[in-house]
């Protein structure tokens, strides 16, 4: 599937970046993601560009300025209410991982496929199964 990935979504799921308000879990039991930071005019422009078929990753900042630990993984099915809601196909079987932040410090950030591979190290591609 990498050849269709050339930019990766990295969405944050923890309002306020607080993991007590996580919602990833609801959003995995739903099989949906959720962006609601209508005033946040560039976030609301990225989550809307996302379209079915893209790539989606669950982060939260872990060390702040170095690393983000990633949740889960999933392939957007559908456009269930345009900038705000989308269907989601979720993977959380390969666990949780840590990984350097790339610049990942907002609720959408979005990567290029060259930013990914410079930086991510073979064990993020083994987690997103992209090994072969």
């Amino acid at each position: 599937m990498i050849g269709q990935d050339r930019e990766f979504a990295f969405i944050g799921f923890c309002p306020g970046g607080d993991i007590s308000f996580r919602q990833d879990r609801k959003w995995i039991a739903e099989g949906i993601c959720e962006f609601g930071i209508i005033e946040s005019g560039v976030q609301h422009r990225r989550f809307a560009g996302i379209v079915p078929g893209d790539l989606l990753i669950l982060k939260k900042r872990e060390q702040f300025g170095e690393t983000m630990r990633l949740y889960g993984h999933g392939r957007v099915s559908e456009v269930l209410t345009i900038g705000g809601r989308l269907g989601v196909q979720w993977n959380t079987d390969a666990g949780e991982i840590v990984i350097p932040l790339m610049g990942c410090n907002g609720t959408v950030d979005i990567r290029s496929i060259e930013t990914v591979e410079a930086e991510a190290p073979q064990e993020f591609w083994d987690w997103l199964g992209f090994n072969g």
